[in-house]
């Protein structure tokens, strides 16, 4: 969490957070995904994007308690998770950071996020920020894996629908609360108040979490980001064999948290030649016909020509994302609305 002084130096980020206290009004050309269409083709990374900058920022690890969500048994357990803070991040200043919750796919760790292809992401990340292509964002890769790992990938299913049920009860109420963000309070009111600077996405099953995350904590989240998956809500691969049931179902999700009115953004992908490609162009599609839900400002796909389901095709999906979601406020002030939140403050609980 971050005070705020109201100074000259501050001022700017003052109208950031003017919807954050306020009732403003949002035109439709505010809440445009700037998208044309559902679907998009993604632009390659640059070369030197992929190399490390002299503005690095630095990769924390977190050791947190948790419970074992699976089960519903209120057994306790750890877990751990990895924080990405930009470069120029310092305890003493009054700027906060947006919050970007990455979910790896399966036979990977949340250290794989920062590890992987020789700290590829890392690089990514500092890029994009030196560049002024996306504000500075605070990035956590996390965990949905605990216990003996599964040999068979969809047996993975129940831990990822759990994550989020951990995410909001235990790592983010953690995360926001060391550093510096916009959340003001971690109870669930705090968490909801602030869900317009937090962002969740995945790649493979982390994409399956991801849909799980829009089921069951839309509350906490405004920005979706699945890639390469389809959402398992009503069984494994759902979104793939019964497209049309499950886009009702998210629909009906989402027109029954009223209190959000429709401020969220799914940025859906996957490569060509990933072998997940239809399973989630398919649910997309499908989801795309509830034109009151998932219009072009609420859901659109990009496309990666080519792309396998591999690893480093993510640099591309996040290199066109991220400055989407993340808007560099030194050129365009953040256009926000604070939406009313529920009143309960106990743990949430989904399953068991």
């Amino acid at each position: 969490m971050c005070t705020f002084s109201m100074t000259i130096k501050t001022f700017l980020l003052c109208l950031c957070l003017t919807a954050c206290n306020g009732n403003e009004e949002v035109t439709e050309a505010e809440t445009s995904s700037g998208y044309p269409s559902l679907l998009n083709k993604t632009v390659p990374v640059p070369a030197e994007y992929l190399g490390e900058t002299a503005s690095q920022g630095s990769v924390v690890q977190i050791d947190y308690d948790t419970r074992n969500y699976v089960d519903g048994n209120g057994e306790m357990r750890s877990n751990t998770a990895y924080v990405y803070l930009p470069y120029g991040y310092k305890e003493s200043s009054d700027e906060c950071y947006d919050v970007f919750y990455f979910v790896h796919g399966h036979g990977e760790t949340a250290a794989s996020f920062f590890q992987n292809e020789n700290g590829m992401m890392r690089n990514l990340l500092d890029h994009l920020i030196e560049k002024g292509d996306m504000s500075p964002v605070i990035v956590v890769s996390t965990s949905y894996v605990y216990g003996t790992p599964v040999d068979y990938y969809p047996d993975a299913d129940p831990y990822c629908k759990a994550l989020p049920q951990e995410l909001v009860n235990d790592l983010i109420p953690l995360v926001e609360s060391r550093y510096r963000t916009y959340t003001q309070q971690t109870d669930l009111e705090g968490l909801q108040a602030s869900r317009i600077h937090r962002a969740i996405g995945g790649f493979s099953m982390g994409a399956v979490t991801t849909w799980y995350a829009l089921e069951y904590t839309l509350d906490y989240f405004k920005y979706f980001l699945p890639i390469s998956s389809d959402g398992w809500s009503l069984g494994r691969f759902a979104g793939m064999n019964y497209p049309d049931e499950t886009a009702a179902h998210l629909a009906n999700i989402v027109r029954s948290s009223s209190s959000l009115e429709n401020n969220f953004y799914i940025w859906a992908c996957s490569g060509t030649d990933d072998v997940a490609y239809d399973r989630i162009w398919t649910q997309v599609q499908a989801m795309a016909k509830f034109t009151d839900v998932f219009d072009v400002n609420h859901l659109t796909f990009h496309e990666q020509e080519g792309a396998q389901h591999e690893f480093r095709a993510i640099a591309e999906y996040l290199y066109n994302a991220l400055p989407s979601l993340f808007s560099n406020r030194q050129k365009t002030i953040l256009h926000s609305v604070a939406f009313p939140f529920y009143s309960s403050k106990r743990r949430i609980h989904f399953f068991g």
